[in-house]
């Protein structure tokens, strides 16, 4: 393995490290999930996920300023949608083989 291989494998531990991060909560997971079939606006996100709004402010920031989530504005709604497909990809698969095991 070339010096060149080392380090790019190494970056991607990294990378996967820190993906891992951001999805290291449950709230985390569940927003992910509640956005799997598309944007929904911070009040939609609360229906859907029972926490307090400072709580789900603090979680959405989190995941947009990691680049998970996307936002957009629209008036004085505030939209989110994932951003990182791979993010998708690995909650629903996790979460998905966490289910069949029970």
């Amino acid at each position: 393995m070339t010096e060149e291989d080392k380090i790019a494998q190494l970056q991607v531990f990294e990378r996967a490290a820190e993906l891992f991060s951001v999805l290291s909560t449950p709230i985390r997971l569940r927003v992910i999930s509640a956005l799997c079939d598309g944007e929904k606006n911070v009040s939609e996100l609360l229906g859907a996920i029972d926490v307090s709004q400072p709580n789900m402010s603090q979680q959405l920031n989190m995941m947009y300023r990691a680049g998970v989530l996307a936002k957009r504005r629209d008036g004085a709604h505030i939209f989110y949608r994932v951003a990182d497909e791979t993010a998708m990809l690995v909650c629903k698969s996790v979460c998905t083989q966490m289910a069949i095991d029970g």
